[in-house]
C-alpha cells in the first residue's frame, strides 16, 4: 500500500509525530506491507525529526519502515505524490484556521480527480472562525472517502457548520474515534515498565491568540508564570521540570516561554528541558514523573495515558475545544472534573493540585476497541 499522508508536518510538534507513530501502527495493523510519502511544510525539520524518532517508529511494528519526504508546499512534488500513491491522508492534527488548509483541499481534490482513495485519519475540527475556512473544510470533507475524527465534540462542531452553508450534511458518514497519539501511548505503556521519580513535569505554552474569537484575554502568560511559582514553592522538595512540545520557531518554540518563566522566577527547583528530546523520551518523562500537568493538547494526550495522575491547563475554546473533546470522550467517570483549568475561564491556580497519588483508571479495552476503527475502515478503503 502506497500512502500519501500531509497536514502540518514539517512544524510538527510532539504530539504531530505521536499522531505519525500511531498512524504508522494502524497501517501495519491493516496492511501486509505499506510504505510512507510525507509530506512536509518545511522538509528540513521533518527529516531531523524522523531521524529522532525512526528507531522508535521501527521498534512499533518491528521491522523496517520507508518514510519519504516531499516538499508539500510544492506543487509538482505534491501532484507527483498523489499520482504514485494509493491513499492519500491527512495525517491527524486539527482542520483549523490556517491558510495551509487551502493545501489540503487541493490535495484531495486532485486525488479524487486521479481516482485516488483520500482520507482524514483522527482530525479535529475548530478553531474555525473565518467562513473561507469553513467553507474549505466542508469542501475537504466532500472529497474524502474516509473520516475518522479524534472526538465527537469535533463532529458537534462540524454539524454546526453544515448548517451554516445549509448543504446536505455527510455527519452519518463520520465516524470518530480517538486521537492517534493514544495509540502511540498505549504500545509505549506496552514496551516500558514505569519507574517512578520525584519531579514534576509541567508543559506550558505561551497562550495563542488564534484560539480567541476575543481580545480580553492579556495577562493569561502572567498568570501561568504565578502558576508555576506557586507549584515550586508549594513542592520544594521535586524539580520542576518544564517539558517542551515543539522544538521550531514557526508553531512557537516552547522552550522560549517556559525559559523567561524559569529566569523571571529564579527558582532552583525550576529547571527546562532545553535539549531536543525524541518523541520516545518525552513520553518517558511523562510516564515517570511523580504528577505532571499539561497544556499543549498532545502532552494532555499522553500524559492521561502514560502518567494517569496528570492536571489539566485548557487554552482552547471552553466547552467546545480540543482538550475538552478528549476528556468528554475518554473519562467516564468525571476524574478531571476537578484536575482541570479552562485558562480563558477560570483561576488559573495550584488548588486544583490536590490527592496527587490518585490515578485515572480508563477502560483500557474500550479505548483499543475503539481505535480499532482505523484498521477496519483502512482494510475496507483498500477494497
Amino acid at each position: 500500500m502506497k500512502i500519501t499522508i500531509i497536514g502540518w508536518y514539517g512544524t510538527e510538534t510532539i504530539g504531530d509525530r505521536a499522531i505519525l507513530a500511531g498512524l504508522i501502527s494502524f497501517f501495519h495493523k491493516a496492511y501486509e506491507s505499506f510504505e510512507i510519502k510525507l509530506g512536509s511544510l518545511y522538509p528540513f525539520f521533518t527529516e531531523r525529526t524522523l531521524i529522532e524518532d525512526y528507531s522508535f517508529y521501527k521498534e512499533i511494528i518491528e521491522k523496517e519502515i520507508r518514510i519519504e519526504i516531499f516538499n508539500s508546499k510544492v506543487s509538482k512534488e505534491l501532484d507527483k505524490a498523489i499520482k504514485n500513491s494509493d491513499l492519500i491522508a491527512m495525517g491527524g492534527g486539527p482542520l483549523m484556521d490556517l491558510n495551509e488548509l487551502f493545501m489540503v483541499e487541493y490535495a484531495f481534490k486532485k486525488a479524487k480527480k486521479l481516482n485516488r482513495k483520500t482520507a482524514l485519519l483522527g482530525c479535529g475540527v475548530g478553531p474555525l472562525f473565518s467562513k473561507k475556512h469553513r467553507k474549505s473544510v466542508l469542501n475537504i470533507l466532500s472529497h474524502s472517502d474516509l473520516i475518522i475524527l479524534r472526538d465527537n465534540k469535533s463532529k458537534e462542531n462540524l454539524h454546526e457548520i453544515y448548517r451554516e452553508f445549509n448543504i446536505p450534511s455527510r455527519i452519518n458518514f463520520i465516524t470518530t474515534s480517538y486521537d492517534p497519539a493514544v495509540e502511540c501511548a498505549l504500545i509505549y505503556n506496552k514496551l516500558n515498565r514505569k519507574d517512578e521519580k520525584k519531579y514534576i513535569a509541567v508543559n506550558l505554552r505561551k497562550f495563542p491568540r488564534e484560539y480567541v474569537l476575543h481580545t480580553n484575554l492579556n495577562n493569561i502568560d502572567d498568570r501561568l508564570k504565578d502558576f508555576i511559582k506557586s507549584l515550586a514553592e508549594k513542592y520544594q522538595d521535586k524539580k520542576i521540570w518544564l517539558i517542551p512540545m515543539h522544538y521550531f520557531h514557526i508553531g512557537g518554540d516552547d522552550r522560549i516561554f517556559l525559559n523567561k518563566i524559569a529566569l523571571d522566577l529564579s527558582k532552583d527547583n525550576i529547571e527546562v528541558q532545553n535539549r531536543n528530546i525524541s518523541l520516545k523520551d518525552t513520553i518517558k518523562v511523562y510516564q515517570n514523573a511523580y504528577f505532571s500537568i499539561g497544556m499543549r493538547f498532545h502532552s494532555v494526550v499522553l500524559q492521561t495515558i502514560s502518567n494517569k495522575k496528570n492536571y489539566v491547563l485548557d487554552y482552547t475554546e471552553p466547552k467546545k475545544g480540543k482538550i475538552i473533546g478528549f476528556l468528554s470522550d475518554i473519562d467516564k467517570h468525571g476524574f478531571y472534573r476537578d484536575r482541570y483549568i479552562s485558562l480563558q475561564h477560570d483561576d488559573i491556580t495550584t488548588n486544583i493540585i490536590q490527592n496527587e497519588e490518585s490515578i485515572f483508571n480508563f477502560d483500557e479495552q474500550d479505548v483499543i476497541d475503539r481505535l480499532h476503527i482505523y484498521i477496519e475502515t483502512l482494510k475496507e478503503i483498500r477494497k
